[in-house]
Order: structure tokens, then C-alpha cells, then sequence
């Protein structure tokens, strides 16, 4: 069983919040061109993620926040988009949740799900931390954060991405 670490705050996180929520929203709402809920939903996470990891970069925190708040809006934005899932059984009660605006935008999920899920296999396909790293980088990561994540260098890590971009390339030709 895993033993979970109580997460200690340091205090300032009320001023931090009322400091930087404003000018975040506005940010990332300048960044991702979203609706107002799903950028407030991002932002929010970022900040729970805050509380949760006590990042040390108090000084550039900014930076930080609005990192993770554009990542979690773009992975809100695929979520909702998914929600029309080509996956679903047919014949259920999907019929009736679905709108004029979804049966327009259906091939254009159907082509992004069947480019998505080439892309998948072609991930797939890579071996060890060429494999590992490029799923990161996939997922939104930076260098500096894979990294970290890894115990890597720098130039591990772009080592193993340049070998995983040039195989991807290959299978991208073969395809072609």
C-alpha cells in the first residue's frame, strides 16, 4: 500500500492567488482562444496542481502557473471534443444527445480521431527511452520538465527525442 505524504503549505498561497488570478485568467485566455469556463477550469487546476506539488519557483511562478493551466486547457478542450466518441456503441441513446452543430463536425472528428490514433501506432512503435521521452513530449511536456521527470540531461533527452523524431519520419515515408 502506498503511503501518501501530507502536502505542507507555506502560507502564501492565498496572496499568491489573489496576486496572479486575474492577470492568469487573462493570459491564458490570450493563449488558448477558449470558452470562459473551460479557461477558469484551467486555471483552477493549475492552481490546485500548486497547492498539491509546492513547485520552489515561487519567484517565477507565474510562468509556471500559466504553463500548466495552458496544458490542462488544451487537454480540456480534447476531452470535451471526445465526448462525441466515434467508440460508442450503436444504437443507443447517443442519437438524441446529438445536435445539427455535432453531425456537421463529424468528419472533421473522424479525420482528427483516425490521425490521432496513426500517430499512436506510430508511437507505439518506438522502443525504450526514445518510446518514453517522445510520449511526454507528446503529452506537453518540456525538456527542462521531462528531464526532471526522468533524471536525464539535456542531452538524453534530446538525444533519444531526435532518434524517436527520425524513426516517426521513416514510418511516415514507409506510410507514404
Amino acid at each position: 500500500m502506498a503511503t501518501v505524504t501530507p502536502v505542507v503549505l507555506r502560507g502564501d498561497e492565498a496572496a499568491l492567488y489573489r496576486e496572479h488570478h486575474a492577470a492568469l485568467r487573462r493570459a491564458v485566455a490570450r493563449r488558448v482562444r477558449m470558452s470562459d469556463d473551460l479557461i477558469e477550469d484551467a486555471c483552477h487546476t493549475a492552481w490546485m496542481i500548486l497547492l498539491r506539488r509546492q513547485p520552489d519557483r515561487r519567484p517565477t511562478l507565474f510562468g509556471w502557473l500559466l504553463t500548466v493551466a495552458v496544458h490542462e486547457a488544451y487537454r480540456l478542450a480534447r476531452q470535451r471534443r471526445g465526448e462525441l466518441s466515434l467508440d460508442a456503441p450503436a444504437g443507443g441513446d447517443e442519437a438524441d444527445v446529438l445536435t445539427v452543430g455535432d453531425v456537421v463536425e463529424a468528419p472533421c472528428v473522424v479525420d482528427e480521431t483516425l490521425e490521432a490514433r496513426r500517430a499512436l501506432r506510430a508511437l507505439a512503435s518506438l522502443q525504450g527511452k526514445p518510446r518514453r521521452y517522445a510520449v511526454l513530449r507528446a503529452a506537453g511536456f518540456s525538456y527542462a520538465e521531462i528531464e526532471q521527470l526522468t533524471g536525464a540531461t539535456y542531452t538524453n533527452v534530446n538525444k533519444h527525442l531526435a532518434r524517436a523524431s527520425s524513426r516517426l519520419r521513416q514510418l511516415a515515408d514507409q506510410a507514404a
